[in-house]
């Protein structure tokens, strides 16, 4: 008879070896390291199933606060979903996926955020969201961006223990982003998350003004080890044509062929920076899940009386739409701007940032 439930304190080291087991080799980091807040003994919020008292299918949930505008949706992440060969079959995922949608709804959380596109996810309700370009840069369409060739006064580093404070406060000037402490955004840095997963690195590279901080970016590259995958932008942050500086700066620093970054609709001013780099159209990483939608209407309440007086109007007509619809109006623009409602889409943070689950 399988027993599911949350982890104990000293059964998380099961949980790091069976994860390690299903995705990781060699050359990888444990996720012990890569994802120190899924195998967190403190929070304890991830569940396993147990069979003679053996962990033998395990799925990570991790809760955050994101913040949008002002106001601060309670979120969960799934990931490190894994189920040890000898018990595939059996339905363990669904049943612990069941588990963890109860624990949220209880928790109170509006959103959860599912890292798969798996057809259990989908069966679950959890649909595809967002809208965001990503550009590709290289040597030579980097030259057509104005901060890369202009004077815009900036000198560019990579970072220092003493940009602790400053780097925060420059993530909490996003429209929409993870709610981070000094503590969780050094640890996440350190983590290298979805880096780890293609056997890349952090590289955090500091835009300064007169000795101040005005932009930073974290980029993830090879290193030392072999990966397939062309150097990403994981997090940045700041002004955009600082920013924009810093991406010119690391590709002839670090002789990249290409870079990609991810931009979402609403972060204009990067977006008009690299406006002449053809861009293609993305979802944002993963599925989103609605808990309740209840909870997740009283959380974005701040977020929507700040920008709309037709809080009434905008309840009947989520109410009377299905998840899938309502996920498609409140965060596609292409759905959302041609709406009736002024404060529709809503901006979300791109997923495969430093809280990658």
């Amino acid at each position: 008879m399988a027993n599911i439930r949350l982890l104990q304190e000293n059964e998380f080291d099961a949980a790091i070896r069976l994860a390690d087991s299903i995705f990781r080799d060699d050359e990888h980091r444990s996720m012990r390291d890569a994802y120190p807040f899924v195998f967190s003994p403190s929070l304890r919020q991830s569940y396993g199933v147990f069979v003679n008292n053996e962990l033998v299918a395990f799925m990570g949930f991790v809760p955050a606060i994101i913040q949008v505008g002002e106001a601060r949706l309670h979120i969960y992440s799934i990931g490190a979903v894994c189920t040890h060969p000898d018990a595939r079959g059996k339905g363990y995922a669904s049943q612990l996926l069941s588990s963890v949608f109860a624990h949220a709804d209880a928790a109170g959380a509006s959103l959860i955020l599912v890292s798969g596109k798996r057809s259990l996810y989908a069966r679950a309700g959890c649909y595809p969201f967002g809208r965001m370009k990503k550009y590709t840069l290289n040597q030579d369409n980097i030259r057509q961006i104005r901060s890369f060739s202009g004077d815009i006064g900036i000198r560019i580093r990579e970072w220092r223990a003493t940009d602790l404070f400053k780097l925060v406060g420059l993530m909490r000037t996003r429209t929409a982003y993870f709610e981070q402490s000094v503590n969780d955004f050094a640890e996440l840095i350190r983590a290298e998350a979805f880096a780890s997963n293609v056997k890349m690195k952090h590289t955090l590279l500091v835009a300064e003004r007169q000795g101040e901080p005005v932009a930073f970016v974290i980029m993830a590259t090879t290193g030392d080890m072999a990966s397939a995958r062309t150097p990403f932008i994981i997090e940045w942050a700041g002004e955009p044509e600082a920013t924009a500086a810093i991406l010119g700066h690391a590709i002839r620093a670090y002789e990249l062929p290409n870079l990609d970054i991810h931009v979402n609709w609403f972060e204009t001013g990067l977006n008009e920076v690299l406006e002449s780099i053809p861009a293609l159209s993305e979802r944002n990483s993963g599925t989103v899940h609605i808990v309740n939608m209840e909870h997740l209407y009283n959380q974005l309440g701040p977020y929507w009386r700040a920008r709309s007086t037709a809080g009434s109007d905008l309840a009947t007509m989520l109410r009377d739409m299905d998840d899938e619809g309502r996920i498609a109006v409140l965060f596609d623009p292409t759905v959302g701007e041609d709406g009736p409602h002024s404060a529709l889409p809503i901006p979300f943070p791109y997923t495969v940032g430093l809280n990658y689950v």
